[in-house]
């Protein structure tokens, strides 16, 4: 054979060859191409580990109506520049970071905002810790205080899941004010400053220690649902610091 002619051949036999082998090396680039493509955020947002609800409308305030829930929430704004100074010396609110005067009001307008919306209480329950009780007392005027609620160790943790996981009376809600921290062991996806003071997770109860997080609220949630204006204290005005602090997100305090 000519070697023209044989180099003929194996050009013709190349360019079959690169014909045949070309859909199939398509299909990897398509592959590849797939791989390294996002998850659709639709799909992400379905199920993320440890993922929190936040949808808080008036189905929601209708659900809490008809009672069956527990609303655990965060004491009110504290002052970061006090210190718990003994653990557990819960008879001294001076060495114990307090409620400042934004606090008050923010608790205050929490308990009118869902005395407002009629949600109906069964008990409140807090930590003895003066931050919490205070919460309660200008929120709801009531409480009973429990060790659970402040009491770390594996077995205030499984009392305080039997707390949120067992129903209250029919047509009542469980108000808890707590501290984050003990929290954070229990509730998938809870962390560290995610819930902000004043805010509260709506909780359904399951029993047999079982639980389902519904939503988180914040405390100009409420106010909102509500139709209720921030609470102005002796001293404060529209335009003062403290009622601005109570109008914007938790987050930007």
């Amino acid at each position: 054979m000519e070697p023209r002619s044989r180099i003929t051949l194996a050009l013709l036999l190349a360019v079959l060859i690169a014909i045949a082998v070309a859909p199939a090396r398509g299909e990897e680039s398509e592959k590849a191409s797939a791989a390294k493509s996002p998850v659709p955020i639709e799909a992400a947002e379905k199920s993320p580990k440890g993922y929190i609800p936040h949808q808080v409308d008036s189905l929601l305030i209708q659900d809490l109506k008809e009672g069956g829930y527990v609303i655990l929430f965060r004491h009110a704004i504290t002052n970061w520049k006090e210190r718990d100074v003994t653990e557990g010396d819960f008879a001294s609110r001076d060495h114990q970071r307090n409620l400042t005067e934004a606090g008050q009001a923010e608790a205050a307008m929490l308990g009118q905002s869902l005395r407002v919306l009629n949600i109906p209480i069964e008990k409140v329950l807090t930590s003895p810790m003066w931050r919490c009780r205070d919460t309660a007392q200008f929120a709801f005027d009531r409480y009973d205080t429990t060790g659970v609620l402040y009491w770390k160790g594996p077995a205030f943790r499984e009392k305080r899941i039997a707390m949120i996981s067992t129903p209250p009376a029919k047509g009542k809600n469980l108000v808890l004010v707590v501290h984050q921290d003990q929290w954070i062991p229990i509730v998938p996806g809870l962390r560290r400053d995610l819930l902000g003071e004043g805010d509260a997770l709506v909780i359904k109860p399951k029993g047999n220690g079982k639980f389902k997080v519904v939503t988180q609220v914040t405390p100009m949630e409420w106010a909102n649902l509500a139709g209720v204006s921030p609470i102005i204290l002796d001293g404060m005005t529209p335009d003062s610091t403290l009622y601005q602090t109570l109008q914007r997100p938790p987050k930007e305090r």
